[in-house]
């Protein structure tokens, strides 16, 4: 991990953030930054397991198979591992690849697909308790392309902004949900959504409530 010091340069980031510590023994593959909460912080999913099937003959502390790590977003100042009270999935060892991530059900959660080697893919349904507030952005392109891949989108809420970039890759041999979800915590609207498209259009949305999958379409300039 490395921290934008916003200044045109990074700083290696990853003993500071806790995840060399949690990821030391493990061999990740698909790996997504997601707000599974809503609570505005984005988290990380992990899946993996070891390259060589037999690691476990000249390394005993090592496993072919792992489970997923899931690491909740502490504000900010690190992650913790909360995978163990997450769900029984977390518990499975897997020949874990693939990771796609988005909104299966629509119910405002993020999802998850994870594929492996040599067996099945499995969809696990986000079940996690939550009153935070959240938005999802479909954005259907006219001058730009449909998907509108490569847009870029900052929302504004009282606690400061938030940026995606419309895009379905970012992990391992996979393609995610091109809507770009974000969770606001407490926020129940949001102050103002600026798109800058590919086409170069510059589009601004003032006042707009959380909780819906809100579709927006370019606009002609």
């Amino acid at each position: 991990m490395f921290t934008n010091l916003k200044d045109g340069t990074f700083d290696y980031a990853t003993p500071a953030a806790g995840l060399g510590a949690i990821s030391l023994l493990h061999s990740g593959w698909g790996v997504r930054f997601l707000d599974y909460d809503n609570d505005g912080w984005k988290d990380l999913f992990i899946v993996q397991s070891h390259v060589m099937d037999s690691i476990q003959v000249n390394e005993p502390n090592l496993r072919y198979r792992e489970p997923p790590l899931l690491l909740h977003n502490e504000q900010g100042k690190k992650f913790a591992d909360v995978s163990a009270a997450s769900g029984d999935v977390f518990h499975q060892p897997w020949a874990a690849r693939g990771l796609a991530i988005g909104d299966i059900n629509n119910d405002g959660t993020l999802d998850a697909v994870v594929t492996s080697n040599d067996g099945p893919a499995w969809i696990l349904l986000n079940q996690t308790s939550t009153t935070n507030h959240w938005i999802s952005l479909n954005l259907v392109g006219a001058k730009s392309n449909r998907d509108a891949i490569g847009a870029q989108i900052r929302i504004s809420i009282a606690s400061g902004d938030q940026f995606a970039t419309v895009s379905t890759s970012g992990s391992y041999q996979s393609s995610s949900d091109k809507r770009a979800h974000f969770g606001l915590g407490t926020a129940a609207m949001i102050r103002e959504i600026e798109i800058r498209w590919p086409s170069g259009i510059r589009q601004i949305l003032k006042d707009v409530k959380a909780d819906q999958i809100l579709t927006v379409t370019e606009p002609a300039k």
